[in-house]
């Protein structure tokens, strides 16, 4: 025998071989799945005792209670809290800062003033529907205001 002949004799992994295999394997598999799914046994744990309930049912000689009469009557009367949130325009302040170098009684607006916003909670309290207090719970700045900047001239000349 030739070494040629010696080296294809014991090579058995080809492509066909390896794809035949595959065909093999995944058939079998699903033999296996088709035979459990359709011949396997069907195991139950649980059982149904069948009974009538309305044989076993106890009345109880107690009175029926109707809630939304005990609701409407505890509700009218008592302490109630209210939570109202406002919303508050903050006012910017004007500041002023005196310069050498404008001439004496010149105004120079260096930067503009802008309102800001505040969320304040306030929780009202009432009893038999009369405010007896109300107290701030927390304020919050939503929107900061920005300060008014205006230079005041204070050198030797004087403006026209």
């Amino acid at each position: 025998m030739k070494a040629k002949d010696k080296k294809n004799k014991y090579i058995f992994f080809t492509l066909k071989n390896i794809i035949i295999f595959s065909i093999a394997v995944i058939s079998i598999f699903y033999i296996i799945i088709f035979y459990h799914y359709y011949f396997g046994e069907s195991v139950v744990y649980a059982t149904e005792e069948v009974s009538s309930p309305i044989n076993n049912l106890e009345l109880s000689e107690a009175e029926k209670i109707d809630i939304d009469s005990y609701i409407q009557d505890n509700s009218k009367e008592g302490v109630k809290e209210e939570y109202t949130v406002e919303e508050v325009e903050l006012e910017f302040i004007t500041k002023y800062k005196n310069n050498a170098s404008l001439p004496k009684g010149t105004l120079q607006v260096t930067q503009e003033g802008r309102k800001g916003k505040q969320q304040i909670t306030t929780k009202k309290t009432y009893e038999n529907d009369q405010l007896i207090s109300e107290e701030q719970v927390s304020a919050k700045i939503t929107k900061a205001a920005v300060n008014k900047i205006v230079e005041v001239g204070i050198g030797t000349r004087k403006s026209k």
